[in-house]
């Protein structure tokens, strides 16, 4: 499942005014064609068309401005499929509960929770 805050454009200790994309702690294009399910040669093409420079001694790309780089990790979410994209939601115990009756008396209406709880939950996966 790949999460949007999990792509970090990070500054280089390495490259001066030089910047970098982390997904979860992995850098190199190969990696992180793995994790998130895009084609490594998309990626590549992705970072060369945003002016990422390639570091062979690294196996990094690195950019001049986090502008690049930002605008690079916006198109690499728009290349992943849906399915494969998730994004983080809070519950309280409450929620989680009345969301565990539901799924194990899906074919009866035997839950009785407060209107509050399912206002809850839904203005949370509505947001």
């Amino acid at each position: 499942m790949i999460n949007e805050s999990n792509f970090i454009v990070r500054i280089s200790g390495r490259r001066e005014n030089s910047y970098y994309i982390d997904y979860q702690g992995v850098y190199k294009i190969t990696e992180i064609s793995k994790v998130i399910g895009v084609e490594a040669a998309k990626i590549k093409d992705i970072y060369v068309g945003n002016g990422g420079d390639y570091d062979g001694s690294q196996d990094v790309y690195y950019f001049g401005s986090i502008d690049a780089a930002k605008s690079a990790v916006a198109q690499i979410l728009k290349s992943t499929k849906s399915d494969h994209k998730g994004r983080i939601v809070f519950l309280t115990e409450a929620e989680i509960e009345y969301i565990r009756k539901a799924l194990i008396n899906e074919n009866s209406n035997t839950i009785h929770v407060s209107n509050s709880i399912k206002d809850a939950i839904f203005k949370k996966l509505n947001s």
